[in-house]
């Protein structure tokens, strides 16, 4: 296949980070940020997201971001924010707040490393 030309890698960089903030990041962070603001514990399992996949059937976090993944900007190191997705759904599942909304920063971090790499594709 041939290389993706500059423009259309920072082109896709948008949609794809939209989709990521969309379809997993929020689906994470709001009910945790609800809770936050609300006060009190969380009950066991209130901070597990539901998630879909494309087609509408039910999914998690882990099989979400793989296909999102699979889409990403091609150069893009995915690690670190990987590693805060797994923190963030076992903090979920533990009904840890912050290290839910941890995940957010994860994703700042990842939109700017995508910007930053489009932008050096298409100087």
């Amino acid at each position: 296949m041939p290389p993706t030309p500059p423009q259309e890698v920072e082109v896709a960089v948008v949609p794809w980070l939209a989709r990521v903030r969309h379809d997993l990041v929020k689906r994470l962070v709001w009910p945790a940020r609800d809770r936050r603001d609300a006060g009190g514990a969380p009950a066991p399992g209130e901070l597990v997201p539901c998630l879909i996949d494309d087609e509408g059937r039910p999914t998690t976090a882990a099989a979400l971001w793989s296909h999102l993944a699979d889409e990403a900007p091609a150069g893009l190191d995915l690690g670190p924010f990987a590693a805060a997705l797994a923190a963030a759904t076992a903090a979920a599942a533990a009904g840890e707040i912050d290290g839910v909304l941890a995940l957010e920063a994860a994703f700042d971090d990842l939109a700017a490393r995508a910007q930053r790499l489009a932008r050096s594709l298409n100087p």
